[in-house]
């Protein structure tokens, strides 16, 4: 029964199908007391609500819902959970009835699984413990009877005596429904329950009554197949006639499967028993089912199952594993799978399986044989007493896998080559190109100011033009440098105080002639009453020029631009820039913060850039201990947080002080 472990993973399409014909209800649970298979009847039976039956649930849970519900009546809800806990580990058959708290009766069922767990089904049995009472209170009535009719005909003692013979051997096969026909094959007495569960009319229910009648009128019915009624019910009253023992089933036309056993009575008839065994060969039926889609899953492709001793001895094993080993499956059971597998890998898998044991429970790994990765899972199983201890040890190759993750190792450490390749050589580039290039701005400053004598209107404006490219030029390179140190951790802050204020006003001042030509409105919302921050002026400026120039250089004439400050709930401090310009979408978002990444505005740029600005704000409010988050609306604007770290803000005079510290990065 090793085969039912992992019922659960079943397709439901499959198991569907079997379990909701099952009239009882029905569940199984693994030997670690996890639900692994259920049908809808056991949800309909205790009223579990949608949704809290689940595969691998507890089993401890369902018991917790039961006696919250109130069906073990008034009790110490925890104390209960773990004594029913503790009795189910036991996996000792056992039959027992539950009248609920709606007074509803259950006859539970349940036996161990040899591979673990246990089975349980599930009968509402409150119809038939009713009719059992009322039958007990018709044998009472049939008792008085007897006795009145014992005193009003003593002369028939004999006769009397042979009939309660014949009651008392009735009440014996209670609660069954129970027959008994004369030597003469004629109705003696018969409960109630028999004509219910046989369904035959109560009006045959008269002492008497032809045997071959009830016969006559099963033929008829259907119950024994297509041909002549007559001829049926004539062959049944022959073999009632030889009064010898029998024991069978019966399928009625509803598909009950009714269990009928027939005894003789020396020189007096037979009596006989019906039993509706329906539930119990369903659900017999439903585990050989799940027991044969377990094997299958089991012998699945590329799937390996042992199920050995702590020696090694192997106890049963699937197809996969017979093919994993080369040998057949047959020659393998009884053998020593560490004697068969090569002596290292005998070592580790020996190993694994102490590990197992020692923790008492499965533990997962994986292992190479013969250049080919598996995934391994050992999961070790107490034996009861008396039995062996035994390891369920499941595997499937992961080879394909571990090449895919080589091979994206070998990528990540190739592009972190070529990336590091790239810092450096932009690192060295932007050096040697500072020194020409501090040189052209130098000139282009002495001609546009005519330094050296005048030099006309013309070559005065080409020598701005060739200043204002030079300086752009090298802001990028600055940006590429600043960068670059990053990346290579070589970046130093130096922290000084200064007020939010003062920051706020120094920024929108560079920013207002841009803004003016374009028509912008520029607003400030920065309170004059916050405390001072600790850091790196010069680069925090560098931050909110950056997203106050983006912020114009995005945001159509007319449109308005607005820097906030303020203190966050954590303690820190928050600047915020927002614009009522074209916006951006998510993607253009991540564009925006990769370094060179460039978004089409749709706009033309009154301000060429790199792509380098907000990649390095962002990373430059990292090494502050902060943050920079984008939120932003295709069409209607955007809106920039920076937010320092709660330490930066200084709330004491001594903590205030103006002193310049350097903070390496």
């Amino acid at each position: 029964m090793n085969d039912l472990h992992g019922a659960g993973a079943f397709d439901p399409a499959m198991i569907g199908a079997v379990l909701e014909n099952l009239g009882q209800g029905i569940s199984v649970f693994d030997a670690e007391l996890h639900l692994a298979l259920w049908n809808r009847r056991f949800i309909e039976m205790f009223g579990f609500p949608d949704g809290f039956i689940r595969l691998g649930m507890d089993f401890g849970q369902i018991i917790r819902f039961n006696a919250e519900k109130g069906d073990y009546g008034p009790c110490d809800i925890d104390a209960l959970v773990e004594f029913r806990i503790a009795q189910a580990r036991r996996f000792l058959p056992h039959r027992i009835e539950r009248t609920r708290s709606d007074g509803s009766i259950i006859e539970i069922i349940g036996n161990p699984l040899p591979g673990g767990g246990f089975v349980s089904t599930y009968s509402d049995v409150t119809v038939a413990r009713q009719v059992a009472g009322n039958l007990r209170q018709s044998n009472d009535r049939l008792d008085q009877m007897v006795e009145r009719r014992t005193r009003a005909l003593r002369e028939s003692e004999d006769r009397h005596r042979a009939y309660a013979e014949i009651l008392e051997a009735t009440v014996h096969h209670m609660p069954q429904g129970v027959c008994v026909f004369d030597s003469d094959l004629r109705l003696v007495v018969a409960n109630e329950q028999m004509f219910d569960l046989l369904q035959v009319p109560k009006s045959f229910n008269v002492p008497g009554k032809p045997f071959e009648d009830f016969m006559l009128f099963n033929a008829q019915r259907g119950d024994y197949g297509p041909g002549d009624p007559l001829e049926q019910a004539r062959r049944r009253v022959e073999v009632a006639s030889l009064m010898k023992p029998h024991v069978l089933e019966r399928t009625l036309p509803d598909g009950r499967v009714i269990e009928v056993r027939g005894n003789p009575i020396p020189g007096r008839g037979f009596i006989s028993t019906f039993t509706d065994v329906t539930a119990r060969r369903q659900a017999e039926e439903a585990l050989r089912e799940a027991a044969v889609m377990a094997r299958a899953m089991l012998d699945a492709p590329g799937l390996i199952v042992f199920l050995i001793t702590l020696d090694g001895t192997i106890i049963d094993l699937n197809e996969g594993g017979a093919a994993s080993l080369r040998r057949r499956k047959e020659a393998l059971i009884g053998a020593n799978i560490l004697q068969i597998m090569p002596p290292e890998v005998s070592a580790r898998r020996a190993a694994y399986a102490q590990l197992a044991v020692a923790e008492g429970h499965a533990i997962h790994f994986e292992d190479e044989v013969h250049n080919r990765w598996y995934e391994i899972t050992v999961t070790p199983y107490p034996a009861d007493p008396g039995e062996v201890p035994r390891l369920l040890i499941i595997s499937h190759e992961v080879t394909h896998r571990h090449r895919a993750e080589q091979r994206l190792r070998e990528a990540k450490a190739m592009a972190e080559s070529a990336n590091r390749s790239k810092t450096d050589f932009l690192a060295a580039m932007s050096h040697e190109l500072r020194t020409p290039l501090n040189a052209i701005i130098g000139f282009s400053e002495i001609i546009s100011r005519e330094m050296f004598g005048p030099v006309g209107e013309r070559y005065r404006s080409y020598g701005n033009d060739i200043n204002g490219a030079g300086q752009h030029l090298l802001a990028m390179i600055n940006d590429i440098l600043d960068i670059s140190r990053i990346e290579i951790g070589v970046f130093t802050l130096s922290e000084e105080t200064i007020s939010p204020r003062e920051l706020a006003e120094s920024c929108l001042r560079l920013i207002t002639s841009r803004a003016e030509q374009g028509s912008i409105h520029l607003i400030d919302a920065v309170s004059p009453d916050l405390p001072p921050l600790r850091v790196d002026v010069r680069r925090t400026k560098q931050i909110l020029i950056n997203l106050l120039g983006n912020a114009v250089k995005f945001t159509p004439a007319g449109g308005s631009v607005a820097l906030s400050g303020c203190r966050s709930d954590d303690g820190g401090f928050v600047f915020g820039v927002s614009d009522t310009g074209i916006g951006m979408s998510p993607d253009e978002i991540t564009i925006a913060l990769a370094p060179f990444g460039q978004v089409d505005s749709g706009l033309d740029r009154r301000f060429e850039g790199a792509g380098l600005g907000l990649p390095l704000a962002k990373s430059l409010m990292e090494l502050h201990g902060g943050s920079l988050d984008i939120s932003s609306v295709p069409g209607e604007g955007t809106t920039v947080t920076i937010r320092f770290p709660p330490e930066t803000v200084m709330v004491s005079p001594a903590a205030a002080s103006g002193e310049r510290t350097e903070r390496p990065t």
